[in-house]
């Protein structure tokens, strides 16, 4: 049975991961920031354990990774985001440093897994396209994040790990508007179809749900 970790999986796109994978058999844990408050992740059919996370938090970080010594994640799903209604320095904490540091405990159960693959979720509003820095704190935020994979991929890719970052696409989730034209299902289902087809010469790759490649 192969085994998913999806970090921020209590709603939205995260959610869909889970009641995907779920859904076709794989062993899923998913993160949320409070169990006692999982809302529709509680409800997912299937083979799902559940643990609390708040991305910032050291001890949590370090909590989860203890929760996986000695057992193997085949994917690891970093999810977990934030548009609006915090200032920059706390986006920048949640959207550009904590994924680096949730995903670099995690490592060592990534190793130990068969597909041995990381998918970071990040946006087009962080993409430079040949300027500068995108401005808006969460467009910046997401240019960090792009920045600091493209330094770091090479270290994981030396440790046998293929990792990308997707554009999951402007989604129809509390966070993307439910005016939004592409909807979970859509984006869930083109991520996992890339996911999938993905061989250690994609590794560093800047993809679209769609499986195309985004310009940087």
């Amino acid at each position: 049975m192969p085994s998913v970790l999806i970090i921020g999986a209590s709603r939205g796109i995260g959610l869909g991961f889970a009641r995907d994978y779920a859904a076709d058999g794989w062993e899923v844990h998913a993160t949320t920031r409070d169990i006692g408050d999982a809302g529709d992740l509680g409800d997912v059919a299937g083979n799902v354990s559940l643990y609390p996370l708040e991305v910032r938090d050291p001890d949590q970080i370090a909590d989860l990774a203890a929760a996986f010594e000695g057992r193997g994640i085949d994917l690891l799903i970093h999810n977990a985001g934030v548009l609006r209604g915090v200032g920059r320095d706390e986006m920048m904490a949640i959207n550009a440093d904590a994924p680096f540091d949730v995903v670099g405990a995690l490592l060592p159960a990534v190793e130990r897994g068969e597909g041995r693959t990381v998918a970071i979720l990040t946006s087009q509003m962080g993409a430079r396209n040949g300027g500068g820095t995108p401005s808006g704190d969460y467009g910046a935020s997401k240019c960090a994040l792009n920045d600091r994979f493209r330094e770091t991929e090479p270290e994981w890719r030396a440790r046998g790990i293929t990792a990308v970052v997707f554009h999951p696409g402007w989604v129809a989730t509390d966070m993307g508007g439910r005016g939004a034209p592409v909807s979970v299902d859509e984006s869930v289902s083109g991520m996992r179809r890339t996911i999938a087809g993905l061989a250690p010469d994609d590794s560093g790759k800047f993809l679209t749900w769609k499986g195309t490649e985004h310009p940087w």
